[in-house]
C-alpha cells in the first residue's frame, strides 16, 4: 500500500477522542447545506490550479480575490461595531463598568432582541439553519444512548434561538449484550456545529445561576440531534422508570429478607426477655436503613447523569458569549468571500455569459470536483454582492457576464474612491 493510500485510509475514519466519535472525512449528510467546507486560501489555490485558468493570470486573480476580501471586511466592520456597542451592556463576561444606571428589564430585552435579529442574518450568512421548537421538543422527549434524559422548562426563556450546521451521520462505539458486550459502531445523527442564544426571564431560577438581564451565547461541536436539550439551561434530570426500578426493587427485596431475619431474631429475644420492644426497634431500624439506602441510590443515579452531562458539555463546548459572536462574524465573512470568489471565477472562465441557474450548477460541480462535497450554492447572494461592486453585467437575454481581472481591480478601486459601503 502506497503512502498516499495510507493517508487516505487514515483520513477516511478520523477519531475525535474529545467527544468519543468517529466522523469520516466525507460523512453522509441528511441534507445538502449552503456551507462551503473549504479554507479560503485553499479554495483560491484549487481554483488557480484548474485547467481552465491560464497560468499568466494567477497573480492578477490573487489580487482580485484579496481585494474582494478587503471589501467584505470593510462591509463587516459596521456590523462588528454595532454588535460590540450593543452587546457590551448585556455581556455576562464583561470586565468593564457602565457609566449609566442599571438597565431596566424591558430595555435589556429590547437590546437582546436587536442583537438576536442581527445574529439571525450573520448565522444565515455563515451557513447555519434554525432548529425549530418542534425539533427541540422532540429532543426533550427522547435522548440518545449517550445522552442524559432531561426535562426542559421553556417558560424560563424570554428569548431562545438555536441554530445548527453540518447535519451529518457520525458514529460512536457501544457495547451490546447481544454481541457479547463487544464494542460496535453505531450510526448517530449529528450536528457538527450548534449555536444557542438565550435570555432568561426575570425571576426565573436555574441551577446555572445565570443573570437574567444578560444575553448568553454558546457554541458547541458534534452534538447528537437527540441531545440538543442538553445545551439549554433550566433543565432537570429525568430519572427513567428503569433507573427507578433498579433503585427500588433491590431495596424492597433486601427489606423483605432483612425484616424476616430481624423478626426471627426479635421473636427469639422476645421469648427470652418477654419484651416486644426488641421487635419494634428491629423493624424500625430496618425500615429506616433501607429508606436511607434507597434515597442514596437515587442521588447516585442523578449524580451519574450529571457527570455524563458535564463531561459532554466540557468536551463539546467551543466558545461562549462575545467569543461566539466574533467567531460567527468571521465565519460569515469568510463564507461570503468563498461564494463571490467562486461566482467570479465561474463567470470568468466561460466563453459567454450564463444564466443564474447554470452558474449555480457550474459552481456546485466545481466544489464537488475540488472537495467532494455537495453544497446548496447561494448563487443569487453572490451575484448581488458582485453587482454592488459593478463587477458583472446582465445581457438582454438575462445572461450574466463579468469583466477581466484588470477591469475588476479598477472597478474595486472606484468602490473605495466613492467611499460607499461595499
Amino acid at each position: 500500500m502506497t503512502s498516499k493510500s495510507l493517508i487516505g485510509a487514515g483520513l477516511q475514519l478520523t477519531r475525535l477522542a474529545s467527544t468519543a466519535e468517529f466522523i469520516s472525512d466525507d460523512p453522509p449528510h441528511w441534507a445538502i447545506e449552503s456551507y462551503i467546507p473549504l479554507p479560503n486560501a485553499e479554495l483560491v489555490e484549487a481554483l488557480l490550479s484548474r485547467a481552465e485558468c491560464a497560468a499568466d493570470s494567477h497573480a492578477r486573480l490573487r489580487e482580485v480575490f484579496t481585494a474582494m476580501a478587503d471589501l467584505l471586511h470593510h462591509r463587516g466592520r459596521a456590523l462588528h461595531t454595532g454588535f460590540a456597542t450593543r452587546y457590551t451592556k448585556i455581556d455576562p463576561d464583561r470586565d468593564t463598568r457602565t457609566a449609566v444606571p442599571a438597565t431596566e428589564p424591558g430595555k435589556c430585552l429590547a437590546d437582546a432582541s436587536r442583537i438576536a435579529e442581527m445574529s439571525r442574518q450573520v448565522l444565515a450568512d455563515a451557513g447555519y439553519s434554525e432548529v425549530d421548537r418542534a425539533e427541540l421538543e422532540r429532543s426533550v422527549e427522547s435522548a440518545s444512548e449517550w445522552g442524559v434524559p432531561l426535562e426542559v422548562d421553556f417558560n424560563v426563556f424570554d428569548l431562545l434561538l438555536v441554530y445548527a450546521r453540518g447535519d451529518i451521520v457520525g458514529s460512536r462505539t457501544k457495547r451490546r449484550w447481544r454481541q457479547m458486550f463487544k464494542l460496535i459502531n453505531v450510526d448517530v445523527p449529528i450536528y457538527q456545529r450548534v449555536v444557542v442564544l438565550f435570555k432568561l426571564r426575570e425571576g426565573s431560577k436555574t441551577d446555572d445561576q445565570l443573570e437574567p438581564a444578560m444575553l448568553h451565547l454558546r457554541m458547541f461541536k458534534n452534538v447528537p440531534k437527540l441531545d440538543i436539550d442538553m445545551l439549554l439551561p433550566g433543565t432537570q434530570i429525568r430519572i427513567s422508570w428503569l433507573d427507578r426500578t433498579r433503585t427500588i426493587v433491590p431495596s424492597l427485596g433486601g427489606i423483605g429478607v432483612k425484616v424476616y431475619k430481624l423478626i426471627k431474631l426479635a421473636l427469639f429475644v422476645a421469648v427470652i426477655t418477654y419484651s416486644i420492644a426488641a421487635i419494634i426497634i428491629g423493624l424500625t431500624l430496618a425500615i429506616v436503613g433501607y429508606v436511607v439506602r434507597t434515597v442514596m441510590n437515587h442521588f447516585q443515579t442523578r449524580n451519574r447523569y450529571m457527570l455524563s452531562l458535564t463531561r459532554s458539555l466540557y468536551y463539546q463546548k467551543l466558545d461562549t458569549n462575545a467569543g461566539v459572536a466574533y467567531r460567527l462574524l468571521y465565519e460569515a465573512e469568510a463564507q461570503r468571500h468563498r461564494e463571490v470568489v467562486l461566482a467570479y471565477f465561474a463567470l470568468l472562465t466561460v466563453d459567454k455569459g450564463i444564466s443564474m441557474r447554470k452558474l449555480r450548477r457550474r459552481v456546485q460541480r466545481m466544489i464537488r470536483e475540488i472537495c467532494s462535497a455537495e453544497v446548496d450554492y447561494r448563487a443569487s447572494d453572490a451575484i448581488k454582492t458582485l453587482e454592488s461592486w459593478s463587477l458583472i453585467e446582465r445581457g438582454a437575454s438575462g445572461a450574466i457576464h463579468t469583466c477581466t481581472p484588470e477591469e475588476a481591480m479598477q472597478r474595486i478601486d472606484r468602490c473605495w474612491d466613492r467611499k460607499i459601503d461595499p
